[in-house]
């Protein structure tokens, strides 16, 4: 006999396609079906259409959500609501105090996984926020954190035991990228660089991610106007788009040494990936940690703004290093602090390893 999990969230990220994609898999073969339920409220939505990656997938269905607010002191509560045959199914949901579906779960006793950060990464923790979190995790069959340094605040503040919280590991989904990596040849590095007239004397730096003020573009392009003055043999590549596109653009025109890529699979940016020797990122380090693992490039950034969990992944002084935030401290960190560095792909974190932790957990949770 099959059973069901439901798994509510905000919505589903292009990054975030191959893990929910190999999480059902897997639990389809173990005979549980699992469906993702996603929806917001305005304030939501609104930030989805700007982010603008959100993909369709079969194992996900849009729902109606509404919010109540309970009491001015708390946060209002987000409720979507599930089809009538899931709604009895343990359920698998954000690890968030406004999480209408968690409360619902615990008010009637159906068992329900927590899954996020575990602690506050890139702003100060709110009180009452964290109590209402804390109280959830504290009732949750169990709880999934994105990495250990999570892990070990849910433990730090509910008192669980260590069995009832695991870190998964976050993770995006590297083998396109390994693949078109093994796939730059030499004859595909040279034809890139023909093409975007990137000399072979050139020594070349990346930008990869979006162009928003959380990657402090502003700084980016002020230390690549030092980097790229003169004479200098430096060039800049820059991947992603966003709002900030029109700093870069303007670089661009002024330098003639910045080669804009827009948004590009692993199989365009690879060649770039293959002459570069760092990538730039003086704003928020998030998941392009595991890509500059894979690319076997370090990271140059800036103390301006608190990390993402998987900046953890990096370490000063081998795979990241970092300026005080201002042009010329990056400018001089950007030409200098990755000298010698030799980085080991085998130390990326596994989209694989993620599938499989996740897996695991719900399964002995749907299945108990």
């Amino acid at each position: 006999m099959r059973v069901k999990l439901a798994i509510t969230q905000p919505y589903v990220p292009a990054y975030r396609f191959p893990l929910w994609d190999g999480v059902i898999a897997t639990l389809q073969d173990d005979g549980i079906d699992a469906r993702i339920f996603f929806g917001g409220d305005a304030e939501q939505l609104a930030i989805r259409a700007r982010r603008g990656d959100g993909v369709e997938a079969p194992w996900a269905e849009q729902v109606a959500a509404r919010t109540v607010q309970v009491t001015p002191r708390l946060p209002k509560l987000i409720y979507r609501s599930l089809p009538a045959e899931w709604s009895n199914a343990p359920l698998l949901t954000e690890m968030q105090g406004s999480n209408g579906n968690a409360w619902s779960a615990l008010a009637r006793r159906r068992p329900y996984v927590t899954f996020g950060h575990g602690k506050e990464y890139t702003s100060e923790p709110g009180r009452v926020s964290v109590a209402l979190e804390s109280m959830l995790n504290r009732r949750a069959t169990h709880v999934l954190t994105y990495l250990p340094s999570g892990r070990d605040e849910v433990l730090r503040r509910t008192r669980l035991q260590d069995d009832e919280v695991t870190s998964f590991n976050n993770s995006t989904d590297t083998r396109a990228l390994r693949q078109a990596l093994s796939d730059a040849t030499p004859e595909v590095v040279d034809a890139f660089r023909e093409l975007h007239g990137i000399p072979a004397s050139a020594r070349v730096a990346l930008f990869l991610g979006a162009l928003n003020e959380h990657k402090r573009i502003d700084l980016l392009v002020d230390a690549a106007r030092e980097v790229l003055s003169g004479d200098s043999p430096w060039w800049l590549v820059v991947v992603g788009d966003g709002p900030e596109m029109s700093r870069v653009q303007m670089l661009a025109r002024e330098t003639g040494r910045v080669t804009l890529l827009g948004q590009s699979a692993p199989t365009q940016y690879a060649p770039a990936a293959r002459i570069s020797e760092v990538i730039i990122n003086p704003g928020r380090i998030g998941l392009v940690a595991v890509d500059a693992l894979a690319m076997q490039l370090p990271v140059v950034t800036t103390d301006f703004d608190r990390h993402a969990p998987e900046a953890e992944y990096l370490a000063e002084g081998t795979t990241m290093f970092t300026a005080s935030a201002t042009p010329a401290a990056l400018a001089s960190m950007w030409t200098k602090a990755h000298l010698g560095t030799e980085i080991d792909p085998a130390t990326a974190p596994n989209l694989e390893v993620s599938v499989s932790t996740i897996s695991s957990v719900l399964r002995k949770v749907v299945l108990s």
